[in-house]
């Protein structure tokens, strides 16, 4: 009788009647057959374990793999939700074999407000996926499918030699990469703030100059006041320029801080503008406090003043606060007049401090007032899809599109906007890649099909023009968004 007719003899007779005996097993088998009988509750459980390795080992193909002792493994846990239809699973895979990234994790933010599970069946190529290192977004895959993969997705990570997902805390602070430790604080610094302080604050005195450096790069996150006393003193007795200085440039972030104050103090009385006259400026003296302040003495422009060189450093530092008091109005018609007639004329570079407040008011109308690229192309991540359609978009001969540019909310395009990047898109004629056809797909509206089909299927256009074959490969990702919204359908 061969292990297939034991097994089945054992089946219909009962394990009251009927055991399984070593000698029913093959010889590589029997180590673990006395592993499980010991182990097993009772001689029903032994059985359903017996047959399970007896199939494994029948139907595998393969040699088995003689170890030191038995690997057992704990039974999955129920789960309480319902699972996602199996076609669910398979676009999840699909995309994930595809190598679509920006898809997938759309999917599973769709899906992550759903009270539902994706099917185990599919969850291990897609944890395979979120913990491979070489996977850009494996954090956010992680995070997403912490949510999505339930008990047994848990109970998967270490049968797969894979680490338990979740937060991590500083409780694994010490043993964690410093890339791992970057993640962490980034983590803390975006639900609790606070905590990441107090942890940098306990730790960041055992680090190198330059992991110091990235760590204290992290506290952009949830920036506040708070965080401005150990600012201040990284500023000041750090044994690193370059941390003092990332120190300083993040003070300088705070519109409230004391270092902002005293910009502004150098900066009160010394600019000076009249209708008839335009802008005048007052001498101003280098002091050794300024270095301590993180200006400059002497400009790289041969043609610019070194005291004007100064005042300047200063304008592009103070918020849009010191130019509502400046000009005497609201903050809408002082960004309006600063970017209609900026003092220092082309040297002023009006976005770095908007950039450096992030102030979305300040973004917005002061595109308003001048569209031209060199304002468009880094100020345009600030402002919603609604304020980008009141924006009239000036032609450059640019092709790029910012990474800043997709909105971390996913919110989508309105049509003005998506022809203006379509066509500036279409201007790099020679290299297109596919993830930004992937990436417009997810941002596009609808209604911009229409447009992308007349271009994909123009008659007097070539099939290997790169405009044509980028066309198709969008239509072929709105498809792809389409399915995904119409499986994963949020409740009402």
């Amino acid at each position: 009788m061969n292990l297939t007719d034991s097994i089945i003899n054992t089946a219909l007779l009962g394990t009251a009647t009927r055991e399984l005996t070593v000698a029913d097993f093959p010889e590589e088998l029997q180590d673990a057959f006395r592993d499980i009988q010991e182990r097993a509750e009772d001689a029903e459980a032994a059985f359903y374990q017996e047959s399970a390795l007896s199939f494994a080992f029948e139907h595998s193909g393969m040699e088995t793999v003689t170890l030191p002792e038995t690997v057992k493994a704990t039974e999955a846990p129920d789960e309480s939700k319902p699972y996602f239809s199996r076609e669910v699973g398979e676009l999840l895979v699909s995309l994930h074999q595809n190598r679509n990234r920006h898809l997938l994790l759309y999917a599973y933010k769709k899906a992550a407000k759903i009270d539902k599970l994706i099917l185990p069946a599919f969850l291990q190529a897609l944890l395979g996926r979120a913990f491979d290192r070489n996977n850009p977004g494996r954090h956010e895959e992680q995070h997403r499918l912490s949510q999505l993969a339930g008990q047994r997705g848990r109970w998967l990570l270490p049968q797969m030699g894979l680490p338990a997902w979740g937060e991590a805390g500083n409780e694994t602070w010490e043993t964690a990469s410093h890339e791992e430790r970057k993640r962490m604080l980034c983590n803390l610094r975006k639900e609790h703030p606070e905590q990441g302080l107090a942890l940098l604050q306990t730790e960041l005195k055992n680090e190198s100059a330059t992991h110091r450096d990235e760590l204290i790069r992290c506290l952009q996150l949830g920036l506040s006041k708070a965080d401005e006393a150990f600012l201040q003193q990284i500023a000041e007795t750090d044994r690193s320029v370059n941390v003092k200085e990332t120190a300083r440039q993040l003070l300088g972030s705070l519109p409230d801080s004391e270092l902002l104050k005293k910009y502004e103090e150098l900066l009160q009385g010394k600019l000076h503008y009249s209708f008839l006259l335009g802008w005048s400026y007052d001498k101003i003296e280098f002091t050794p406090e300024m270095k301590k302040l993180g200006l400059e003495e002497v400009s790289s422009n041969k043609n610019e003043k070194d005291d004007r060189f100064l005042l300047r450093q200063l304008a592009e530092r103070v918020s849009l606060g010191f130019w509502c008091r400046f000009y005497d109005c609201d903050p809408e018609k002082a960004a309006s007049k600063l970017a209609k007639n900026p003092p220092f004329q082309k040297l002023f570079n009006l976005s770095k401090p908007i950039l450096n407040f992030r102030d979305p008011v300040w973004a917005y109308h002061t595109l308003k007032e001048n569209s031209n690229a060199d304002v468009v192309i880094p100020l345009v991540g600030l402002l919603s899809p609604s304020q980008r359609e009141e924006i009239t978009f000036q032609s450059d001969k640019e092709a790029y599109i910012l990474d800043n540019w997709f909105n971390e909310d996913g919110a989508v395009w309105g049509m003005k906007f998506s022809k203006y990047v379509l066509q500036r898109a279409f201007r790099n004629n020679y290299y297109l890649p596919k993830e930004t056809a992937e990436q417009l797909s997810l941002y596009f509206p609808p209604e911009m099909r229409k447009t992308i089909e007349q271009i994909a299927t123009s008659a007097n256009a070539q099939s290997q023009d790169t405009s044509v074959r980028f066309s198709r490969l969008m239509i072929e990702y709105m498809n792809l968004k389409q399915r995904i919204d119409t499986l994963l359908i949020e409740k009402v």
